[in-house]
């Protein structure tokens, strides 16, 4: 008898929940818009059950819409937000690369761009210290909106409503002893970043990491992405983070001035 008889048969893992809403999304394409329920479900092999929870799912988040009246789906505003969040973000690392790379070369200190989502921070551009020791967050790291410079550079400065708004529904993690972790402390510190111009972080993401950070403002006024700089806090002491607060102010009004806002009024 061969040894390949005597292996058990190997089946296929089948696909996820996950996988198979993805799959529901790429069903619709330019030439079919428009889908309907037992089509779907024809089209991807799916009972129609299983297709009408994933696209009742779909339809929650707004990934996918219905039309009432004829039964037909197709492609939600949400992911119309996504994709404006990529390429925004894509235009926007173009445009700020050269202001960051003279920021770099002026601090010798690692300088990031960093984009709110939701309650979250991305870290969407990075450009790390040539310095041996040195502080880098990586590109494409979340972290909590309430942790860390940039994610209060980018709270202190949003209209008061919205503010309120993401207070109110904020999750507070705890990543090291110095991370702030109550209300009212965190409003008295974002008051300080409005006064002052920027925001100040010692230890709250990573216990021996520092940095400063401003807000940069498209034409409307509303703040789109923070610029930071961050390194060891044992080299970042008190004294050259205000120096370095200044300049990352002065650099994010320049940014903001080439988005089309008056660095006048920030």
């Amino acid at each position: 008898m061969r040894n390949d008889q005597l292996r058990p048969s190997r089946t296929p893992p089948r696909p996820s929940s996950i996988e198979k809403a993805i799959d529901v999304l790429f069903c619709f394409d330019l030439q079919r818009p428009q889908r309907r329920l037992a089509e779907i479900s024809q089209y991807l092999g799916l009972h129609k059950s299983t297709a009408h929870r994933l696209l009742s799912l779909l339809k929650k988040k707004g990934l996918v819409v219905v039309d009432p009246t004829t039964q037909l789906y197709s492609l939600g505003p949400a992911l119309v937000e996504l994709a404006w969040v990529v390429l925004r973000q894509q235009d926007l690392r173009s445009l700020c690369r050269p202001f960051l790379e003279q920021l770099r070369q002026a601090t010798n200190e690692t300088v990031s761009l960093n984009m709110r989502i939701g309650n979250k921070r991305v870290c969407i551009e990075e450009l790390p210290s040539d310095q041996e020791v040195k502080y880098s967050q990586a590109m494409g790291l979340t972290a909590p909106l309430h942790v860390g410079a940039p994610g209060k550079a980018l709270l202190a400065f949003l209209p008061t409503d919205e503010r309120e708004h993401v207070l109110a529904t904020l999750t507070w993690e705890s990543l090291t002893p110095e991370t702030i972790t109550d209300l009212d402390a965190l409003r008295a510190e974002l008051d300080k970043t409005r006064a002052r111009g920027y925001a100040v972080s010692v230890g709250e993401r990573s216990p021996w990491a520092a940095a400063v950070a401003a807000p940069i403002r498209d034409r409307s006024g509303q703040t789109i992405v923070a610029v930071s700089v961050l390194g060891p806090s044992h080299r970042l002491t008190a004294k050259v983070l205000k120096d370095l607060g200044g300049q990352v102010i002065k650099v994010a009004r320049e940014i903001s001035a080439v988005l089309g806002y008056s660095a006048a009024d920030m």
